[in-house]
């Protein structure tokens, strides 16, 4: 029953394609009426933006694996000590009950805190140094080889 609803919708969609094939055209374009011109505004000249020098392959690369292993870090130890000073205080929290709910709970609240707290501000600057990075001239970044 499947294959024969299959079928006869695929043999439906060919005869459609055929036979739309057959009507469509295109027939030479009437040339339009003719309209008055219209007044022109001059736009205001558009300034060409600067290039400058970026920091080299190098620079770039260190400083992005910079970037992520600070980030990295900042979220794990952030998380880390979220979680247990989370579970600490909800364990304290609920101690009279049993304090395994609060502990559970407060491990995964203080979690996300610790996350929160210790991971955004460290990838805002994290950021801004690559951003920094990038943008600086070859050979002047805090990435750059010293050995001279």
């Amino acid at each position: 029953m499947i294959v024969r609803r299959a079928a006869v919708t695929a043999g439906l969609a060919v005869t459609a394609m055929g036979l739309a094939a057959g009507v469509s055209h295109a027939g030479p374009a009437s040339a339009p009426a003719p309209v008055a011109p219209a007044p022109t505004a001059s736009a205001p000249a558009v300034l060409p933006l600067p290039f400058h020098d970026v920091a080299s392959r190098e620079e770039n690369d260190r400083a992005f694996g910079q970037f992520g292993a600070q980030v990295g870090i900042a979220v794990t130890v952030g998380s880390l000590i979220g979680t247990i000073a989370g579970a600490g205080i909800g364990c304290i929290a609920t101690l009279p009950a049993g304090c395994v709910a609060g502990l559970v709970t407060g491990a995964g609240i203080g979690g996300v805190v610790g996350t929160i707290v210790a991971g955004g501000p460290t990838l805002g600057v994290s950021a801004y140094q690559l951003w920094e990075t990038y943008n600086a001239a070859p050979g002047t970044s805090i990435y750059a080889d010293r050995d001279e």
